[in-house]
Order: structure tokens, then C-alpha cells, then sequence
């Protein structure tokens, strides 16, 4: 049965420096793309005037040579099924978009169909925008997406479903078999709890002379957050923050959390915060480091330098490391489609259904290096990989938590807020109890702040 009353962000997770997604992120890394040459208000319109047609657009952040690829293609076989719909396709990256869309949005210029992030459907510029889309799409259609899937979207605040989840990424380990083998451990056998990580980040840093475990502590990019929120989640089986976002965290399960991240300090890289994640997966791919905690998005790194299949290379993939309390939790983000105008909503639920096909998402994910969201996919070659099924059992078996924000009209400002603090704790300048005290003081600032 779907979830309702939807909220959307990707991994992917993103603030003005993040180029994701993931997953992620909705976390793409693309540089910025051409704009089309007219703003989308200008695009937009009930009728042409000729033959009475609909013309809408539609944007999907990113490069633009992967959303051409997918998205061309996808809405010439469209427009041949519905002859009274005309579309246009917008470019722009998700750079570029990040910094535009507060401004679009509030002149009335942002395209009819987009693909967003699941904690920004409280953002303060584009709520009122959000098209229920209940009315256009049946509940079978709702019910192709898992349920945990709809569980990573906010419910609180909507009145019915106003975002459709079209990819999912879960955080994964990776790992290099060969530095794996340097350090006297089984490459077949990755850390499958809190205890096996921590000691394999240390024989790896002891035995191997690479950092154990890579993490990215970069400013502004949401990922040292996600990295040390998913401990969090973890051990305390609970979002980040309330649907009143206030910190839930300050309880003994968070200082267990935290205190692990800090045991993991001596064996991460040197210069922490000079990494993203995309600075991370050359040194992982190269034996320069021994693990990495990562989503579907650095799949195509490795693929380029062994081949699709990675089953078959150096490069492991396994599930998350579950903390002492055993339960399966994990960090996930979903990006997806908004319909933002009444007036073309009929047209644009249509969109947003074909791009939501079978046929069509697997040309996105394939694109996009996101993991497969139906199980249809696997029927494709390249997804018939084992490594494919670890982010989708995850996605599909494991409790998620997903990005955090999602209340707010400033969701990233809790990543700015946040980061500071998990960035001082990675470099030793506050311990476990104190980075949990500041960390939690942060997001109540940032809460009263916004009252």
C-alpha cells in the first residue's frame, strides 16, 4: 500500500557545493550544463493556439549528456502516444539548478515537471507550487513502488501525494579485495558488524599502511553528516531530527554512535576534510584506502576502470556493518517527480507516469548509475550482477532513514550546522560527549531560528 502525502530531496542529500546522488545522490558531480534558451514560464502555457495542445516542461538536474541520453528519447515516444501534449526538455546542472530554483520558483518561471529531493517539499520556495497529483494517478500506479520506499518520505504537513520516489540510494561498504589481502584479511568476508569494521579498519591501517576506512569530511557537501548520521540511525532506530525538528539523538544510543565514529578516527585518511566522496573513490579503486561507505553513485568509477562487472574485480560491495543492536537500518535518499501547475497537471501526471515505466526508469538508472527500484530491472544484463542486489535488498529488506530537513523551509541549513560539529570531532578537536552536546545544539539553533 503506498504512503501518502509525500516529501521529497537523493544521496543521494544536497546543499549549494553538492554536485550529486547519489544517490545520490541525487549527489551528482556533473559540471554545469546549458540552459535552454527560454525559462520555462516562457515554455509553459495551457494551449499553443494551434490544434488546442498542452505544452509543458520538464527538468531533470544533472549532465546533460546522461539526461539526453534517457530523457530524448523517453519523451519522443511520449509525445507520439499523446499527440495533444507538446514538451520541452530543460537542461541545467544540479549546481546550477540548486543555485536557481528559490528564484524560479518565486517568479513563477520553474519547469511543470521536475525531479526533486524528498526533504525539500517543505522548502519555503517551492511548497506552495506542489501539485497533488492524487487525482491523476491511480493507486495501482502508487503501489509499483515498494513500501519501504514510500516509508523514506515524509508525511507530516501534506494533504495527499505530491511526489512520486523515482530512484533510491542506500549507503553501502565498499571495499579493495586486494588491500584487503594486504592486511591478513579475508577479501571474501567484509566486516558485517560495528566491531568487524573497526577491527578491520585497524589491521588495514597497521598491516596494509593505507587509511582503513575513507571518510568524506568535506565542507558543504551534506556527506560528512550522512556518513555519521547513519551510525546515529543505527544505533538509535530514529530519524535525525522530530517532525518538529528538534534533535532526537542526545540519548545514550547516540553517544554510543558517536563514540564508534570516534574510535574509527585514527584509521581514516590524513587531511579528512579536503575529501568528498568523489575524492575518495580514486584512492579506494587504487588501494590508497581500504573502505569506503558510499552509495550507487560511485559505481561508475570503478565500472570505467574494470569493466561492469565488478563481481569479477578488485572492488567489493557489501551491506552496511550493523551496530550491536542487530537490526537491519540504513541510510537511504530517493529523488523524484513534482507536478508544480494546476493548470497543465493532467499533462504532467501523464509524464510522470511514462517516465515512471519500466521501460523508461531502467534508461535512467542505466544513465544515472542508480540501482534498480523495480525488480523488473534485473531482467537487463546490466543489472544481472550480484553487487546490483546489495544496494536493492538493502533498499527493499533493511529499515531506512533518508536525509534530513524534511520539515523545515531551510532543511539545509541543519547540514551546514550539523557538519561543523561532525567536522571537529573528525579531527579530534572534540570528543564523543561533547560533539553530541554541540551537534545537538546546533539543530535546536537552527529550529528556533526558523520559529
Amino acid at each position: 500500500m503506498k504512503k501518502k502525502i509525500i516529501s521529497l530531496i537523493l544521496l543521494c542529500t544536497l546543499v549549494l557545493s553538492t554536485t550529486l546522488w547519489g544517490c545520490g545522490s541525487s549527489k551528482d558531480t556533473a559540471a554545469d550544463s546549458a540552459d535552454t534558451s527560454k525559462e520555462a514560464s516562457d515554455e509553459t502555457e495551457t494551449t499553443d493556439g494551434k490544434g488546442g495542445k498542452t505544452k509543458i516542461t520538464v527538468l531533470r538536474p544533472g549532465d546533460q549528456e546522461k539526461v539526453e541520453a534517457f530523457m530524448e528519447p523517453a519523451i519522443e515516444q511520449f509525445e507520439k502516444d499523446n499527440p495533444d501534449i507538446d514538451v520541452e526538455i530543460m537542461y541545467e546542472s544540479w549546481t546550477g539548478w540548486i543555485q536557481k530554483y528559490p528564484t524560479s520558483f518565486e517568479a513563477g518561471t520553474q519547469p511543470d515537471v521536475i525531479f526533486w529531493w524528498d526533504n525539500k517539499m517543505n522548502d519555503s520556495s517551492a511548497h506552495e507550487h506542489l501539485v497533488k497529483l492524487d487525482d491523476y494517478l491511480s493507486e495501482d500506479f502508487f503501489s509499483q513502488i515498494p513500501d519501504s520506499i514510500w516509508s523514506l518520505v515524509n508525511t507530516s504537513g501534506l494533504d495527499g501525494t505530491y511526489y512520486v520516489p523515482s530512484s533510491v540510494d542506500t549507503l553501502v561498504l565498499y571495499y579493495n579485495k586486494e588491500v584487503f589481502e594486504a592486511a591478513g584479511l579475508d577479501p571474501e568476508a567484509p566486516p558485517a558488524t560495528w566491531d568487524e569494521l573497526l577491527a578491520a579498519a585497524k589491521d588495514i591501517k597497521e598491516k596494509a599502511g593505507v587509511p582503513g576506512i575513507g571518510v568524506p569530511a568535506i565542507t558543504g557537501a551534506e556527506v560528512l553528516e550522512e556518513f555519521v548520521g547513519m551510525f546515529i540511525n543505527q544505533a538509535t532506530d530514529a530519524p535525525i531530527l522530530d517532525d518538529k525538528s528538534m534533535p532526537l539523538f542526545d540519548t545514550d544510543e547516540g553517544l554510543e554512535a558517536v563514540k564508534f565514529v570516534e574510535q574509527l578516527v585514527p584509521y581514516v585518511q590524513d587531511s579528512p576534510t579536503e575529501y568528498g566522496r568523489g575524492e575518495l573513490r580514486p584512492l579506494l579503486r587504487d588501494g590508497g584506502v581500504g573502505m569506503l561507505i558510499d552509495g550507487p553513485w560511485g559505481v561508475a568509477a570503478y565500472t570505467a576502470a574494470f569493466g561492469e562487472n565488478l563481481d569479477e574485480s578488485k572492488i567489493g560491495i557489501a551491506k552496511i556493518p550493523l551496530a550491536p543492536n542487530g537490526k537491519e537500518i540504513a541510510w537511504a535518499g530517493t529523488n523524484g517527480w513534482i507536478a508544480t501547475r494546476d493548470e497543465t497537471a493532467e499533462a504532467s501526471a501523464k509524464l510522470i507516469e511514462y517516465l515512471m515505466s519500466p521501460e523508461v526508469i531502467i534508461e535512467h538508472h542505466l544513465a544515472y548509475g542508480s540501482a534498480p527500484l523495480y525488480e523488473s530491472e534485473f531482467d537487463n544484463p546490466s543489472f544481472q550482477y550480484d553487487f546490483w542486489k546489495v544496494f536493492y535488498d538493502e533498499a527493499q529488506d533493511y529499515k531506512l532513514y533518508g536525509m534530513i530537513g524534511k520539515d523545515s523551509a531551510t532543511p539545509a541549513a541543519y547540514y551546514t550546522a550539523l557538519e561543523e560539529v561532525w567536522q571537529q570531532l573528525i579531527l579530534g578537536q572534540l570528543g564523543a560527549e561533547d560533539a553530541l552536546k554541540a551537534a545537538a545544539e546546533a539543530a535546536e539553533g537552527v529550529t528556533s531560528r526558523n520559529q
